[in-house]
C-alpha cells in the first residue's frame, strides 16, 4: 500500500499552503506509516476565514435542510478495506473491533438530528420547545462565532460526533484530529461538504504537536473562535489551549468563551444478586474489552450479594475462553485482544508485579507478555479499596474485581473511588430497575443491565449541547384577551 499523504481540508478543499508534512508513524507497526499536513500560520488564517465566512451560508439553511444533508453524508459513507487497515494499523485495536465501530459512523450523523427533533421539536426550520399550556415557545439559535475542537484518536466516531452536533445546530468548526485519525476524520467532514454543507462550514487542521511553537497554533485559533470543545484531561487541556505565558504575565483564553470538555472516563459496573448471571458476566467482558481504549469502557467491577462469587466466576470463565485464546495480531479477524501503547503497558505490568508482591492484587488469569505491546487480558481481583484498578482509566484490556459486603458498600467504595471527577458510564446489574434511581451513583450515565461503552450523542459527560451551543429565545404568541 503507497504512503497515505495528508493535506488539510479547508473551505471544500484539501489545501496545505505551507506545502510541508511530517511523518505519522504507527507505534505498533514499524513499516508502516502516513504523512500529516504541517500547517503555518497561512493556513490557520486560512481556515479561520473560511469559517467565519461559512456563517452567513449556515444562517439559512432550515434544520431539515441540514438534516437532509447530513442523511445525504451518511448514506455515501463506506469504509474501504486500505481505510479499515489504517485505523488497525494506527490504533491497535482487532480489525473485527474496528470494523463494527466504523459501521456506526453513518448511524451516528442520522441519529443525532433525529434525537434533537425527539427531545426538543422543530418549527420553521428552528429547534424550538413548546410549552402548549404555558404559552411558551423557546427557539434555540446557534451561539455566533465558530467552534475550535480538538479530537482524540482512540474512537474513531469522535469526528462523526462533533461534525454532527455542529452540522445539526449550524455552527462553523475547525476540527483538529488526532493525527492517527487524519484519514477517516477527512472522509467524514468531506462526505458532508460534499452533500451540500457549506464549504468552509467544516474545516480541518493537523500539525506535528511535538515541534518547536505548536502552542501558538492552538492559541490563534482559540483566540479566534466563540467555542472551544476538547477531550482529554483538564490539566493537559488548560497547558495547550488555554493559558498562555506572555511578557505580561499569564493569558486565560477560555475567558469570554464556551468551553466544552471531555475529561473522564473509567466506566464501572454493581452486581447485585441479579438472576441472569451469564448476562451480567457478558455485559462486563464486552464492556471492558471489545473496544478497551474508549472513555466509557468498563475498567472496575464491585460485585455483592449471594451470587457474587458465581458472577466474578463466570467473568473469569467467559474471559478465559473468549479472549485469551484470540491474542494475536490484530490484523487477524481472529484476534479479539490488540496491542496496547509499550509505555502503558510497561507500567501496568510493573504495576501489577509490585501490588502482586504486597498481597494488594490477585491476577485471576495466568499473564502471558506477548510482546513490548501485547499482553494476554489482565484480569485483576483485589481487597483494596484504594487499587488504582479501580479508580484510573488504562487504555489497554484490564478489569479490576472488588468483592463487597452488600451493594450500599459497593455503591460507596464505587463513588470514592471515582474521586472528584465523575466516572463516565456505571452499569448496576439488579434485577430491581428501581436501585439505579434511589442512589446517587457518581456517573455521569447510570445503566441497568446495560454495557457501559454504548455511544450517549445527546449527553456526553454531563453535556447537554443543545444548551451549551444554543441561545435560547422565549417568545409568547398568544394575544392576551
Amino acid at each position: 500500500m503507497e504512503k497515505l499523504k495528508f493535506d488539510n481540508y479547508v473551505g471544500g478543499k484539501n489545501i496545505l499552503l505551507s506545502n510541508k508534512r511530517f511523518v505519522v508513524q504507527s507505534p505498533f507497526y514499524p513499516d508502516y506509516s502516513a504523512l500529516g499536513p504541517e500547517s503555518n500560520a497561512f493556513d490557520i488564517r486560512n481556515a479561520i476565514s473560511k469559517a467565519r465566512t461559512a456563517s452567513k451560508a449556515l444562517a439559512v439553511l432550515s434544520f431539515d435542510e441540514r438534516k437532509a444533508i447530513l442523511k445525504k453524508a451518511s448514506e455515501k459513507l463506506k469504509f474501504t478495506k486500505e481505510e479499515v487497515e489504517y485505523v488497525v494499523r494506527m490504533n491497535g485495536m482487532p480489525i473485527s473491533a474496528v470494523e463494527t465501530v466504523l459501521s456506526h459512523i453513518p448511524a451516528v450523523l442520522t441519529e443525532i438530528p433525529r434525537l434533537v427533533e425527539k427531545r426538543m421539536g422543530t418549527s420553521d426550520g428552528r429547534i424550538v420547545s413548546i410549552s402548549e399550556g404555558d404559552n411558551m415557545f423557546v427557539v434555540f439559535h446557534p451561539v455566533s462565532g465558530f467552534a475550535y475542537c480538538i479530537t482524540p484518536g482512540n474512537d474513531p466516531r469522535t469526528n462523526a460526533f462533533v461534525a454532527g452536533w455542529l452540522a445539526v445546530l449550524g455552527i462553523p468548526g475547525i476540527i483538529k484530529p488526532s493525527k492517527a485519525d487524519l484519514l477517516i476524520s477527512n472522509k467524514i467532514i468531506q462526505a458532508i461538504t460534499e452533500a451540500g454543507y457549506p464549504s468552509g462550514g467544516l474545516n480541518l487542521l493537523c500539525w506535528d504537536t511535538a515541534a518547536p511553537h505548536s502552542a501558538q497554533k492552538n492559541f490563534d485559533i482559540v483566540g479566534a473562535s466563540s467555542v472551544v470543545w476538547a477531550f482529554g484531561e483538564d490539566h493537559t487541556v488548560d497547558s495547550i489551549l488555554r493559558f498562555q505565558q506572555t511578557e505580561n504575565g499569564i493569558k486565560d483564553h477560555f475567558v469570554d468563551k464556551i468551553v466544552i470538555r471531555h475529561a473522564s472516563g473509567r466506566g464501572a459496573a454493581v452486581f447485585d444478586d441479579a438472576s441472569d448471571l451469564k448476562k451480567c458476566a457478558q455485559l462486563a467482558v464486552e464492556s471492558a474489552f471489545q473496544w478497551p481504549v474508549g472513555c466509557n469502557s468498563l475498567k472496575a467491577v464491585f460485585y455483592a450479594g449471594a451470587g457474587g462469587e458465581e458472577f466474578k466466576d463466570k467473568v473469569k470463565e467467559l474471559v478465559k475462553k473468549e479472549y485469551c485464546s484470540a491474542v494475536g495480531d490484530p490484523m487477524d479477524p481472529k484476534t479479539r485482544v490488540g496491542f496496547t501503547d509499550p509505555k502503558t503497558l510497561a507500567h501496568l505490568l510493573s504495576r501489577v508485579k509490585d501490588l502482586e508482591t504486597l498481597k494488594l492484587l490477585k491476577p485471576m488469569l495466568p499473564i502471558k507478555e506477548i510482546s513490548s505491546i501485547q499482553v494476554s487480558p489482565l484480569l485483576l481481583l483485589t481487597n483494596d479499596s484504594e487499587n488504582e484498578f479501580l479508580s484510573k482509566e488504562h487504555s489497554t484490556y484490564v478489569l479490576g474485581m472488588k468483592k463487597c459486603a452488600s451493594f450500599e458498600e459497593a455503591l460507596v467504595e464505587l463513588n470514592s473511588s471515582a474521586g472528584k471527577n465523575k466516572r463516565i458510564a456505571v452499569s448496576v446489574y439488579t434485577d430491581d430497575k428501581y436501585k439505579t434511581t434511589r442512589h446517587y451513583i457518581h456517573a455521569h450515565h447510570v445503566r441497568r443491565m446495560r454495557h457501559t461503552n454504548e455511544l450517549d450523542l445527546l449527553f456526553h459527560e454531563g453535556n447537554d449541547y443543545v444548551y451549551r451551543l444554543t441561545v435560547p429565545q422565549v417568545h409568547r404568541l398568544e394575544e392576551v384577551k
